[in-house]
């Protein structure tokens, strides 16, 4: 190998490692910030594997992430960048998985929310409505009539407006909100967003070094 490859390989492995270091601290200050709403003494672990998934990443992995999270949540939007690099990175090693888990209680609008999300699933487009949610959040998240921003953000992706009015309203999308809601408290996921890695809550940053651990060139 010429020296010229080499030192282009040893850059690369340098270059991730800076990426997971700068990830491990985001998601570290993020966690520290999240909103608790459960004792995480009362978990139970239970089947966490879904056939209407959301996923990104190596759906055939074995390594999978499952995130609970809050469309109105600021410490949800703050962890989008971190959790983008984190696929970026080794999206092609493990599959993270969506689910909602609105706080209600502290976020009035995050149940209208994540309807607004599962009904753009109905129509093959979650992750775009995931990602104007939350770079739109506060826009929406104050509003008394949320449901004209959501309606803009159907328009603006292609989806059907009349379809996803009524989807959002359906019983389907709200059973499934309430779905996820109701698994995240029988998990006692401690806040948002929350993370579950083979049927247990983990540590993003415990889950990054376990599975992903950078191999530091020595030369």
């Amino acid at each position: 190998m010429s020296n010229t490859s080499h030192k282009y390989r040893n850059k690369k492995m340098w270059t991730w490692g800076i990426i997971l270091i700068i990830v491990l601290l985001v998601v570290s200050f993020i966690i520290s910030k999240s909103d608790t709403t459960v004792d995480p003494e009362s978990f139970a672990s239970i089947e966490v594997y879904k056939d209407s998934a959301h996923e990104k990443g190596n759906v055939e992995s074995d390594i999978r992430l499952i995130e609970y999270s809050d469309f109105q949540c600021p410490a949800c939007k703050a962890a989008e960048p971190a959790i983008a690099q984190l696929l970026d990175a080794y999206g092609d090693q493990f599959v993270l998985e969506y689910r909602n888990f609105p706080l209600r209680q502290i976020h009035p609008n995050a149940q209208v929310g994540a309807q607004a999300a599962e009904a753009a699933a109905m129509q093959g487009k979650f992750w775009e409505m995931h990602d104007l949610l939350f770079e739109n959040q506060d826009e929406w998240s104050q509003s008394f009539n949320p449901e004209r921003y959501f309606r803009q953000y159907a328009k603006e992706i292609g989806l059907n407006v009349d379809r996803f009015r009524y989807d959002f309203d359906s019983d389907e999308v709200k059973d499934r909100v309430n779905a996820d809601y109701d698994e995240a408290i029988a998990l006692a996921i401690p806040g948002t967003p929350g993370f579950v890695s083979e049927g247990s809550i983990v540590d993003v940053n415990d889950f990054i070094r376990e599975h992903f651990q950078p191999v530091v060139p020595t030369s």
